[in-house]
């Protein structure tokens, strides 16, 4: 079996589903056998860039030590895949110059109005009330074709239908697998 050496990289807002679906994602390939490791953009911040604030180049440098863990990971054989919301160019950018070829952007949208409703972590909430800041007001260039290669709706239909859809975009590339 060929190894695929890919980073499946899930962005988009807070609340739009990348981590719900890059979970259910690791989990079907990992059913399959396939060797993947997930890079959570939360859980990141929680540890290894726990020192790093919301600001731009802050969120650059998140994304460029997840890219760089993704880079290592993907050279001893495994695949990646990342969830973060990676909402500028310039971070998104930094992504490609590290991973190249290697790099599969999948993009999770949701509208604004939606992930604050949804708010799983609480985190428009604490927005709303003045504790966090940057997150509201936060551009989020909107993916460019490159980028929206695999785009996934979480508004058009439930979990298993945007999991389903998200499996077979993996599944294309992933011709030399069986899932």
């Amino acid at each position: 079996m060929k190894t695929l050496n890919k980073v499946f990289w899930l962005f988009g807002r807070s609340g739009a589903g990348k981590t719900t679906l890059s979970l259910r994602l690791c989990g079907g390939l990992k059913d399959a056998a396939i060797p993947v490791v997930h890079l959570d953009a939360d859980e990141l911040r929680s540890t290894l860039c726990s020192d790093l604030g919301f600001s731009a180049e802050a969120r650059e440098e998140n994304n460029r030590r997840i890219a760089e863990i993704a880079r290592l990971l993907v050279d001893q054989g495994f695949n990646v895949v990342v969830s973060t919301m990676a909402p500028e160019y310039q971070q998104r950018d930094s992504v490609v110059r590290i991973l190249g070829g290697k790099l599969v952007w999948i993009y999770i949208h949701a509208p604004l109005n939606t992930c604050i409703k949804r708010d799983p972590k609480g985190l428009y909430q604490r927005a709303l009330q003045g504790h966090i800041q940057n997150l509201l007001d936060y551009p989020f260039d909107p993916p460019r074709d490159h980028e929206r290669r695999l785009f996934i709706d979480t508004t058009m239909q439930n979990i298993e239908g945007c999991y389903s859809d998200l499996l077979e975009a993996v599944k294309a590339q992933l011709a030399d697998y069986t899932i």
